[in-house]
Protein backbone atom coordinates (compact mmCIF):
# COMPACT_ATOMS: atom_id res chain seq x y z
CA UNK A 1 0.00 0.00 0.00
CA UNK A 2 1.49 3.35 -1.03
CA UNK A 3 1.98 6.31 1.29
CA UNK A 4 -0.56 8.29 -0.72
CA UNK A 5 -3.32 5.73 -0.12
CA UNK A 6 -2.87 5.48 3.67
CA UNK A 7 -3.75 9.14 4.49
CA UNK A 8 -6.79 8.91 2.24
CA UNK A 9 -8.02 5.82 4.08
CA UNK A 10 -7.44 7.47 7.45
CA UNK A 11 -9.36 10.55 6.36
CA UNK A 12 -12.23 8.40 5.13
CA UNK A 13 -12.30 6.60 8.47
CA UNK A 14 -12.20 9.93 10.34
CA UNK A 15 -15.15 11.26 8.35
CA UNK A 16 -17.01 8.03 9.00
CA UNK A 17 -16.33 8.45 12.72
CA UNK A 18 -17.54 12.05 12.60
CA UNK A 19 -20.77 10.84 10.98
CA UNK A 20 -21.37 8.57 13.98
CA UNK A 21 -21.75 11.69 16.11
CA UNK A 22 -24.40 13.28 13.85
CA UNK A 23 -22.54 16.54 13.26
CA UNK A 24 -21.69 17.11 16.92
CA UNK A 25 -17.96 16.67 16.35
CA UNK A 26 -15.79 17.83 13.47
CA UNK A 27 -12.30 16.83 12.23
CA UNK A 28 -9.66 19.03 13.84
CA UNK A 29 -5.96 19.40 14.55
CA UNK A 30 -4.64 19.66 18.11
CA UNK A 31 -1.18 20.66 19.26
CA UNK A 32 1.59 18.02 19.19
CA UNK A 33 -0.48 15.49 17.23
CA UNK A 34 0.05 14.96 13.51
CA UNK A 35 -3.19 13.13 12.79
CA UNK A 36 -6.58 14.76 12.70
CA UNK A 37 -9.04 13.88 15.47
CA UNK A 38 -12.57 14.97 16.36
CA UNK A 39 -13.46 18.10 18.36
CA UNK A 40 -16.60 19.80 19.59
CA UNK A 41 -18.12 21.78 22.44
CA UNK A 42 -21.01 21.09 24.79
CA UNK A 43 -22.59 24.00 26.65
CA UNK A 44 -23.53 23.72 30.35
CA UNK A 45 -24.95 26.11 32.91
CA UNK A 46 -22.32 27.41 35.32
CA UNK A 47 -24.97 27.14 38.04
CA UNK A 48 -26.47 23.76 37.24
CA UNK A 49 -29.20 24.05 39.88
CA UNK A 50 -30.43 27.53 38.95
CA UNK A 51 -30.07 26.89 35.19
CA UNK A 52 -29.80 30.61 34.55
CA UNK A 53 -26.98 33.07 33.99
CA UNK A 54 -23.55 32.20 32.68
CA UNK A 55 -22.90 29.22 30.41
CA UNK A 56 -19.63 27.36 29.81
CA UNK A 57 -18.63 25.70 26.55
CA UNK A 58 -16.84 22.46 27.45
CA UNK A 59 -14.00 21.46 25.14
CA UNK A 60 -14.38 17.85 23.93
CA UNK A 61 -11.73 15.91 21.99
CA UNK A 62 -12.20 12.36 20.72
CA UNK A 63 -9.54 10.00 19.41
CA UNK A 64 -11.86 7.88 17.27
CA UNK A 65 -11.53 4.13 17.08
CA UNK A 66 -9.80 2.81 13.95
CA UNK A 67 -12.62 0.32 13.42
CA UNK A 68 -15.66 1.41 11.39
CA UNK A 69 -17.76 -0.52 13.93
CA UNK A 70 -16.24 0.31 17.34
CA UNK A 71 -17.09 -1.25 20.67
CA UNK A 72 -19.75 1.01 22.23
CA UNK A 73 -18.05 1.65 25.60
CA UNK A 74 -15.18 4.14 25.13
CA UNK A 75 -12.42 5.17 27.50
CA UNK A 76 -12.95 8.60 29.10
CA UNK A 77 -9.92 10.30 30.68
CA UNK A 78 -10.13 12.46 33.82
CA UNK A 79 -7.05 14.61 34.40
CA UNK A 80 -5.48 15.56 37.71
CA UNK A 81 -4.32 18.76 39.35
CA UNK A 82 -7.06 19.69 39.86
CA UNK A 83 -6.65 22.18 37.05
CA UNK A 84 -5.03 20.12 34.29
CA UNK A 85 -6.73 19.98 30.90
CA UNK A 86 -7.64 16.42 29.92
CA UNK A 87 -7.21 17.25 26.23
CA UNK A 88 -3.52 17.87 26.85
CA UNK A 89 -3.06 14.11 27.23
CA UNK A 90 -4.47 13.32 23.79
CA UNK A 91 -1.11 13.29 21.91
CA UNK A 92 0.44 10.90 24.47
CA UNK A 93 -2.61 8.64 24.48
CA UNK A 94 -2.69 8.56 20.69
CA UNK A 95 0.80 7.02 20.76
CA UNK A 96 0.56 4.79 23.81
CA UNK A 97 -2.99 3.46 23.33
CA UNK A 98 -2.63 2.39 19.68
CA UNK A 99 -3.98 -1.09 20.46
CA UNK A 100 -6.93 0.18 22.51
CA UNK A 101 -7.86 2.59 19.72
CA UNK A 102 -8.38 -0.22 17.24
CA UNK A 103 -11.83 -0.83 18.69
CA UNK A 104 -12.59 1.98 21.16
CA UNK A 105 -12.91 5.73 21.14
CA UNK A 106 -10.88 7.68 23.71
CA UNK A 107 -12.63 10.82 24.99
CA UNK A 108 -11.19 13.90 26.69
CA UNK A 109 -13.33 16.58 28.34
CA UNK A 110 -11.66 19.71 29.71
CA UNK A 111 -13.65 20.23 32.90
CA UNK A 112 -15.26 23.59 33.61
CA UNK A 113 -12.70 26.30 34.33
CA UNK A 114 -9.82 24.37 32.76
CA UNK A 115 -8.03 24.41 29.41
CA UNK A 116 -10.41 25.52 26.65
CA UNK A 117 -13.47 25.23 28.89
CA UNK A 118 -13.54 28.80 30.24
CA UNK A 119 -10.17 28.69 31.99
CA UNK A 120 -9.99 30.41 35.40
CA UNK A 121 -6.45 31.77 35.21
CA UNK A 122 -4.66 33.68 37.94
CA UNK A 123 -1.86 36.17 37.30
CA UNK A 124 1.12 35.14 39.40
CA UNK A 125 4.52 36.76 39.96
CA UNK A 126 7.42 35.67 37.78
CA UNK A 127 8.44 35.89 34.13
CA UNK A 128 11.44 35.30 31.89
CA UNK A 129 12.53 38.85 32.77
CA UNK A 130 11.75 38.36 36.45
CA UNK A 131 12.67 34.76 37.38
CA UNK A 132 12.97 35.80 41.03
CA UNK A 133 9.18 36.11 41.01
CA UNK A 134 8.97 32.36 40.51
CA UNK A 135 11.07 31.65 43.62
CA UNK A 136 8.24 32.33 46.06
CA UNK A 137 5.43 30.66 47.92
CA UNK A 138 3.07 28.55 45.83
CA UNK A 139 0.08 30.71 46.81
CA UNK A 140 1.21 34.37 47.15
CA UNK A 141 -1.67 35.75 49.15
CA UNK A 142 -1.88 39.14 47.43
CA UNK A 143 -2.06 37.48 44.01
CA UNK A 144 -4.64 34.95 45.21
CA UNK A 145 -6.84 37.70 46.66
CA UNK A 146 -6.56 39.78 43.48
CA UNK A 147 -7.36 36.75 41.34
CA UNK A 148 -10.45 35.88 43.39
CA UNK A 149 -11.71 39.46 43.02
CA UNK A 150 -11.03 39.56 39.27
CA UNK A 151 -12.50 36.15 38.44
CA UNK A 152 -15.56 36.77 40.62
CA UNK A 153 -16.56 39.59 38.28
CA UNK A 154 -17.32 37.03 35.58
CA UNK A 155 -17.69 33.67 37.35
CA UNK A 156 -19.19 32.15 40.48
CA UNK A 157 -16.13 30.40 41.89
CA UNK A 158 -18.35 28.22 44.11
CA UNK A 159 -19.62 26.34 41.03
CA UNK A 160 -16.38 24.55 40.14
CA UNK A 161 -16.19 21.49 42.39
CA UNK A 162 -16.31 17.84 41.38
CA UNK A 163 -20.07 17.85 41.98
CA UNK A 164 -20.72 20.15 39.03
CA UNK A 165 -17.83 18.87 36.92
CA UNK A 166 -18.89 15.24 37.09
CA UNK A 167 -22.49 16.06 36.22
CA UNK A 168 -21.10 18.00 33.23
CA UNK A 169 -19.09 14.90 32.39
CA UNK A 170 -22.25 12.79 32.32
CA UNK A 171 -23.94 15.36 30.10
CA UNK A 172 -21.12 14.92 27.57
CA UNK A 173 -21.41 11.13 27.78
CA UNK A 174 -25.13 11.32 26.98
CA UNK A 175 -24.60 13.95 24.25
CA UNK A 176 -22.11 11.68 22.48
CA UNK A 177 -24.52 8.75 22.71
CA UNK A 178 -22.57 6.38 24.98
CA UNK A 179 -24.57 4.23 27.39
CA UNK A 180 -21.66 2.98 29.50
CA UNK A 181 -18.05 4.10 29.69
CA UNK A 182 -14.68 3.05 31.03
CA UNK A 183 -12.96 5.77 33.06
CA UNK A 184 -9.24 6.39 33.48
CA UNK A 185 -8.57 8.84 36.30
CA UNK A 186 -5.10 10.14 37.07
CA UNK A 187 -4.17 11.68 40.44
CA UNK A 188 -6.98 14.10 41.39
CA UNK A 189 -8.84 12.58 38.45
CA UNK A 190 -9.20 9.42 40.54
CA UNK A 191 -11.32 11.34 43.03
CA UNK A 192 -13.33 12.76 40.13
CA UNK A 193 -13.85 9.24 38.80
CA UNK A 194 -15.13 8.02 42.15
CA UNK A 195 -17.43 11.04 42.52
CA UNK A 196 -18.80 10.26 39.06
CA UNK A 197 -19.31 6.62 40.04
CA UNK A 198 -21.29 7.65 43.12
CA UNK A 199 -23.47 10.09 41.19
CA UNK A 200 -23.94 7.98 38.03
CA UNK A 201 -23.25 4.37 39.06
CA UNK A 202 -25.06 2.68 36.18
CA UNK A 203 -22.87 4.35 33.59
CA UNK A 204 -19.49 2.90 34.58
CA UNK A 205 -18.22 -0.34 33.06
CA UNK A 206 -14.72 -0.23 34.60
CA UNK A 207 -12.37 2.14 36.45
CA UNK A 208 -8.64 2.73 36.12
CA UNK A 209 -7.42 4.66 39.17
CA UNK A 210 -3.82 5.79 38.81
CA UNK A 211 -2.20 7.39 41.90
CA UNK A 212 -5.21 7.45 44.17
CA UNK A 213 -6.72 10.54 45.78
CA UNK A 214 -9.54 9.37 48.09
CA UNK A 215 -12.81 11.26 48.21
CA UNK A 216 -12.33 11.86 51.95
CA UNK A 217 -8.67 12.88 51.60
CA UNK A 218 -7.88 16.20 53.27
CA UNK A 219 -5.07 17.41 51.06
CA UNK A 220 -2.66 18.95 51.92
CA UNK A 221 -2.89 17.65 55.49
CA UNK A 222 -0.84 14.53 54.72
CA UNK A 223 1.61 16.07 52.24
CA UNK A 224 4.53 16.66 54.60
CA UNK A 225 4.55 13.16 56.07
CA UNK A 226 4.05 11.45 52.69
CA UNK A 227 6.81 13.53 51.11
CA UNK A 228 9.18 12.67 53.95
CA UNK A 229 8.46 8.94 53.61
CA UNK A 230 9.09 9.16 49.87
CA UNK A 231 12.35 11.06 50.36
CA UNK A 232 13.55 8.56 52.93
CA UNK A 233 12.91 5.73 50.47
CA UNK A 234 14.73 7.56 47.68
CA UNK A 235 17.75 8.19 49.90
CA UNK A 236 17.67 4.55 51.04
CA UNK A 237 17.85 3.58 47.36
CA UNK A 238 20.85 5.89 46.93
CA UNK A 239 22.56 4.19 49.87
CA UNK A 240 21.86 0.78 48.28
CA UNK A 241 23.48 1.85 44.98
CA UNK A 242 27.25 1.68 45.26
CA UNK A 243 28.11 4.71 43.12
CA UNK A 244 25.49 6.93 44.78
CA UNK A 245 26.52 5.80 48.27
CA UNK A 246 30.17 6.58 47.51
CA UNK A 247 29.37 10.01 46.04
CA UNK A 248 26.92 11.08 48.76
CA UNK A 249 27.63 9.16 51.98
CA UNK A 250 26.24 11.88 54.26
CA UNK A 251 23.32 13.16 52.21
CA UNK A 252 20.79 13.16 55.07
CA UNK A 253 23.04 15.18 57.33
CA UNK A 254 23.78 17.51 54.43
CA UNK A 255 20.08 18.15 53.87
CA UNK A 256 19.56 18.94 57.55
CA UNK A 257 22.45 21.42 57.43
CA UNK A 258 21.11 23.06 54.23
CA UNK A 259 17.67 23.52 55.78
CA UNK A 260 19.19 25.05 58.93
CA UNK A 261 21.13 27.52 56.77
CA UNK A 262 18.02 28.42 54.76
CA UNK A 263 16.14 29.04 58.00
CA UNK A 264 18.64 31.85 58.62
CA UNK A 265 18.90 33.26 55.10
CA UNK A 266 17.98 32.37 51.50
CA UNK A 267 20.52 30.60 49.31
CA UNK A 268 21.98 32.75 46.54
CA UNK A 269 23.40 32.01 43.10
CA UNK A 270 24.04 33.52 39.68
CA UNK A 271 21.83 31.68 37.20
CA UNK A 272 21.56 32.03 33.45
CA UNK A 273 18.01 32.05 32.06
CA UNK A 274 17.00 32.70 28.46
CA UNK A 275 20.44 34.04 27.64
CA UNK A 276 20.57 36.47 30.57
CA UNK A 277 22.31 36.20 33.93
CA UNK A 278 20.38 36.87 37.13
CA UNK A 279 21.40 37.11 40.78
CA UNK A 280 18.70 34.97 42.41
CA UNK A 281 17.89 33.76 45.90
CA UNK A 282 15.89 30.72 47.00
CA UNK A 283 14.14 30.76 50.41
CA UNK A 284 13.66 27.65 52.48
CA UNK A 285 9.99 27.25 51.59
CA UNK A 286 10.76 27.26 47.86
CA UNK A 287 13.72 24.91 48.28
CA UNK A 288 11.52 22.42 50.16
CA UNK A 289 8.58 22.75 47.76
CA UNK A 290 10.88 22.20 44.76
CA UNK A 291 12.41 19.14 46.40
CA UNK A 292 8.94 17.70 46.87
CA UNK A 293 8.02 18.46 43.26
CA UNK A 294 11.14 16.69 41.99
CA UNK A 295 10.08 13.57 43.90
CA UNK A 296 7.04 13.26 41.59
CA UNK A 297 9.03 11.95 38.63
CA UNK A 298 11.57 9.10 38.35
CA UNK A 299 13.47 11.04 35.69
CA UNK A 300 13.97 13.82 38.24
CA UNK A 301 14.21 12.17 41.66
CA UNK A 302 17.44 10.47 40.57
CA UNK A 303 18.97 13.98 40.82
CA UNK A 304 17.99 14.57 44.45
CA UNK A 305 21.18 13.40 46.25
CA UNK A 306 23.27 15.50 43.86
CA UNK A 307 21.06 18.57 44.30
CA UNK A 308 21.25 18.30 48.09
CA UNK A 309 25.03 17.86 47.98
CA UNK A 310 25.52 20.86 45.69
CA UNK A 311 23.39 23.03 47.98
CA UNK A 312 25.40 21.81 50.97
CA UNK A 313 28.56 22.94 49.16
CA UNK A 314 26.93 26.36 48.77
CA UNK A 315 26.00 25.92 45.11
CA UNK A 316 22.28 26.65 44.97
CA UNK A 317 22.21 27.21 41.21
CA UNK A 318 21.10 23.64 40.30
CA UNK A 319 18.12 23.77 42.69
CA UNK A 320 17.20 27.29 41.57
CA UNK A 321 17.13 26.07 37.97
CA UNK A 322 14.86 23.21 39.01
CA UNK A 323 12.55 25.68 40.75
CA UNK A 324 12.35 27.82 37.61
CA UNK A 325 11.56 24.77 35.47
CA UNK A 326 8.83 23.85 37.95
CA UNK A 327 7.15 27.24 37.59
CA UNK A 328 4.54 28.19 35.04
CA UNK A 329 1.40 30.20 34.31
CA UNK A 330 -1.47 30.31 36.77
CA UNK A 331 -4.00 28.70 34.43
CA UNK A 332 -4.50 25.87 36.92
CA UNK A 333 -5.02 27.92 40.07
CA UNK A 334 -8.66 29.00 39.76
CA UNK A 335 -10.06 25.50 39.58
CA UNK A 336 -7.40 24.16 41.94
CA UNK A 337 -8.54 26.47 44.72
CA UNK A 338 -12.25 26.15 43.97
CA UNK A 339 -11.96 22.37 44.26
CA UNK A 340 -9.47 21.95 47.11
CA UNK A 341 -10.79 24.77 49.30
CA UNK A 342 -14.25 23.16 49.32
CA UNK A 343 -13.37 19.46 49.17
CA UNK A 344 -10.21 19.35 51.30
CA UNK A 345 -9.14 22.44 53.22
CA UNK A 346 -12.59 23.27 54.58
CA UNK A 347 -12.44 20.04 56.61
CA UNK A 348 -9.04 20.72 58.20
CA UNK A 349 -9.36 21.91 61.79
CA UNK A 350 -6.52 23.63 63.67
CA UNK A 351 -6.09 20.60 65.94
CA UNK A 352 -5.71 18.35 62.87
CA UNK A 353 -2.55 20.16 61.84
CA UNK A 354 -0.59 19.23 64.94
CA UNK A 355 -1.67 15.61 64.62
CA UNK A 356 -0.81 15.38 60.92
CA UNK A 357 2.86 14.59 61.41
CA UNK A 358 4.42 17.70 59.87
CA UNK A 359 6.88 18.06 62.74
CA UNK A 360 10.28 16.62 61.89
CA UNK A 361 9.64 16.63 58.13
CA UNK A 362 11.65 18.68 55.67
CA UNK A 363 8.45 20.30 54.33
CA UNK A 364 7.05 21.18 57.74
CA UNK A 365 3.72 22.97 57.72
CA UNK A 366 4.66 25.40 54.91
CA UNK A 367 2.36 24.01 52.23
CA UNK A 368 -0.48 23.46 54.66
CA UNK A 369 -0.19 27.00 56.01
CA UNK A 370 -0.01 28.54 52.53
CA UNK A 371 -3.00 26.66 51.16
CA UNK A 372 -5.18 27.38 54.19
CA UNK A 373 -4.33 31.08 53.88
CA UNK A 374 -5.23 31.04 50.19
CA UNK A 375 -8.56 29.37 50.91
CA UNK A 376 -9.35 31.99 53.55
CA UNK A 377 -9.70 34.59 50.75
CA UNK A 378 -11.21 32.31 48.08
CA UNK A 379 -15.00 31.89 47.60
CA UNK A 380 -15.71 28.38 48.83
CA UNK A 381 -18.62 26.10 47.97
CA UNK A 382 -20.65 24.25 50.58
CA UNK A 383 -20.91 20.59 49.60
CA UNK A 384 -23.56 18.05 50.57
CA UNK A 385 -22.68 16.15 53.74
CA UNK A 386 -22.56 12.82 51.92
CA UNK A 387 -19.97 14.07 49.41
CA UNK A 388 -17.07 12.64 51.45
CA UNK A 389 -18.56 9.18 51.92
CA UNK A 390 -16.22 6.68 50.22
CA UNK A 391 -17.29 5.03 46.99
CA UNK A 392 -18.35 1.40 47.35
CA UNK A 393 -18.91 -0.67 44.22
CA UNK A 394 -18.40 -4.06 42.57
CA UNK A 395 -17.31 -2.35 39.33
CA UNK A 396 -13.95 -3.75 38.08
CA UNK A 397 -11.01 -1.58 39.17
CA UNK A 398 -7.36 -1.48 38.11
CA UNK A 399 -5.37 0.62 40.60
CA UNK A 400 -1.84 1.80 39.83
CA UNK A 401 0.55 3.22 42.44
CA UNK A 402 4.19 4.27 42.64
CA UNK A 403 6.04 3.06 45.72
CA UNK A 404 8.02 6.31 45.87
CA UNK A 405 5.03 8.61 45.36
CA UNK A 406 5.32 11.66 47.67
CA UNK A 407 1.62 12.58 47.57
CA UNK A 408 -0.53 9.48 46.89
CA UNK A 409 1.44 6.52 48.26
CA UNK A 410 0.25 2.91 47.83
CA UNK A 411 -0.95 2.75 51.43
CA UNK A 412 -3.58 5.39 50.61
CA UNK A 413 -4.87 3.32 47.69
CA UNK A 414 -5.18 0.23 49.86
CA UNK A 415 -7.58 2.04 52.17
CA UNK A 416 -9.79 3.13 49.26
CA UNK A 417 -9.79 -0.29 47.62
CA UNK A 418 -11.55 -1.84 50.60
CA UNK A 419 -14.71 -0.49 49.00
CA UNK A 420 -13.93 -2.18 45.66
CA UNK A 421 -13.80 -5.95 46.10
CA UNK A 422 -13.31 -6.53 42.37
CA UNK A 423 -9.90 -4.87 42.06
CA UNK A 424 -6.24 -5.39 41.28
CA UNK A 425 -3.64 -3.07 42.82
CA UNK A 426 -0.34 -2.82 40.93
CA UNK A 427 2.54 -1.11 42.75
CA UNK A 428 5.50 0.02 40.64
CA UNK A 429 8.65 -0.28 42.73
CA UNK A 430 10.60 2.60 41.18
CA UNK A 431 7.46 4.49 40.23
CA UNK A 432 6.36 7.80 41.66
CA UNK A 433 3.42 10.12 40.99
CA UNK A 434 4.11 10.17 37.25
CA UNK A 435 5.73 7.52 35.10
CA UNK A 436 8.17 9.72 33.14
CA UNK A 437 11.75 8.57 33.50
CA UNK A 438 11.07 4.84 33.84
CA UNK A 439 12.56 2.65 31.14
CA UNK A 440 9.22 1.14 30.05
CA UNK A 441 6.35 3.60 30.15
CA UNK A 442 4.40 1.52 27.65
CA UNK A 443 3.82 -1.14 30.32
CA UNK A 444 1.18 0.87 32.20
CA UNK A 445 -0.72 1.67 29.01
CA UNK A 446 -0.63 -1.97 27.95
CA UNK A 447 -1.98 -3.03 31.36
CA UNK A 448 -4.83 -0.54 31.01
CA UNK A 449 -5.55 -1.75 27.46
CA UNK A 450 -5.77 -5.39 28.54
CA UNK A 451 -7.87 -4.51 31.59
CA UNK A 452 -10.37 -2.42 29.65
CA UNK A 453 -10.56 -5.02 26.87
CA UNK A 454 -11.31 -7.81 29.34
CA UNK A 455 -13.49 -5.70 31.63
CA UNK A 456 -11.93 -7.55 34.55
CA UNK A 457 -8.76 -7.36 36.66
CA UNK A 458 -8.59 -11.13 37.07
CA UNK A 459 -5.84 -12.98 35.23
CA UNK A 460 -4.18 -9.75 34.09
CA UNK A 461 -0.52 -10.31 33.16
CA UNK A 462 1.47 -7.73 35.12
CA UNK A 463 4.94 -9.17 34.50
CA UNK A 464 6.09 -6.08 32.58
CA UNK A 465 5.92 -4.08 35.82
CA UNK A 466 9.03 -5.89 37.07
CA UNK A 467 10.95 -4.37 34.16
CA UNK A 468 9.92 -0.79 34.93
CA UNK A 469 13.10 0.67 36.38
CA UNK A 470 14.64 4.08 36.91
CA UNK A 471 18.03 5.19 35.61
CA UNK A 472 21.04 5.30 37.99
CA UNK A 473 21.25 8.27 40.32
CA UNK A 474 22.91 11.38 38.84
CA UNK A 475 26.31 11.93 40.43
CA UNK A 476 27.41 15.29 39.00
CA UNK A 477 25.72 18.63 38.39
CA UNK A 478 25.17 19.60 34.75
Amino acid sequence: MTRAIIPALLMALLLSSAARFEGKLQPCHIEDLDEQVLCGTWSVWENREARTGRKIDLNVVVLPARSPDPIPDPLFFLAGGPGQAASGAAPLFARMFAELRRDRDIVFVDQRGVGKSGVLECKLPGSDDDPQGWLREMFPLGSVRACAEELSRKADLRQYTNVQAMDDFDDVRAWLGYERINIFGGSYGTRSAMVYLKRHPGRVRSLVLSRMVPIDYRAPLTYARSAQTSLDRILDDCAAEEACRAAFPNVRAELAEVLERLDRAPGKATVEHKGKKFELSIPRTTFAATLRSIQYEPGLYIRIPMLIHEAWKGNYAPMIREAILDSGPGDWMGVFLSVTCAEDVARIRPEDIKASGTEGTYLGDDRLRQQRAACSVWPTAELPADFWEPAVSSVPVLALSGWLDPVTPPEVAEEVLRGFPNHLHVVIRDGSHVRAGLNDMQCEFDLITRFVTAGSPHGLDTSCVERMRRQPFVLKAD
